[in-house]
């Protein structure tokens, strides 16, 4: 039998990947659409990691040729959505092309920072309580 990780992943490539090949086209799955199809097929309600953790390892993306655009590490919530890209687009001519446009490098660059500060914000009770701390003198104190 197939474990439940190469089950999401072979759901994911069915569904998700395989549709997106003819136009290489943004992949885009919203961890509560995969939930819910995944539940469909036994597995229990509250295991969302189960689910997310097989599309952030590169055993997903990488032989399938594709680049995962969003942080890994996100949160496990309905809403969360994970994105991949193809890698090494290329033009009708056979060129290579600009694998991202400006606004999508920014967007996936402050992804990553957004992932990165996730936790030290909620650290400091949310963005408010964050800014309070990097503005106060509590270091040069402890000196």
């Amino acid at each position: 039998m197939t474990g439940w990780s190469d089950k999401v992943r072979e759901v994911a490539i069915r569904d998700y990947v395989k549709p997106a090949q003819p136009t290489r086209s943004r992949i885009r799955i919203r961890l509560g659409d995969l939930k819910r199809k995944m539940v469909e097929l036994g597995l229990p309600k509250n295991h969302a990691n189960q689910i997310a953790s097989p599309l952030e390892a590169d055993k997903f993306w990488k032989p399938l040729g594709l680049e995962m655009l969003t942080p890994k590490g996100q949160s496990r919530e309905n809403d969360t959505v994970f994105e991949f890209r193809f890698a090494n687009e290329a033009t009708e001519s056979g060129q290579q092309r600009l694998s991202e446009t400006p606004a999508e490098r920014a967007f996936r660059l402050t992804e990553k920072l957004r992932g990165l500060m996730k936790d030290e914000i909620a650290a400091h009770g949310g963005t408010e309580g964050f800014m309070r701390w990097i503005r106060s003198d509590e270091d040069e104190e402890a000196a």
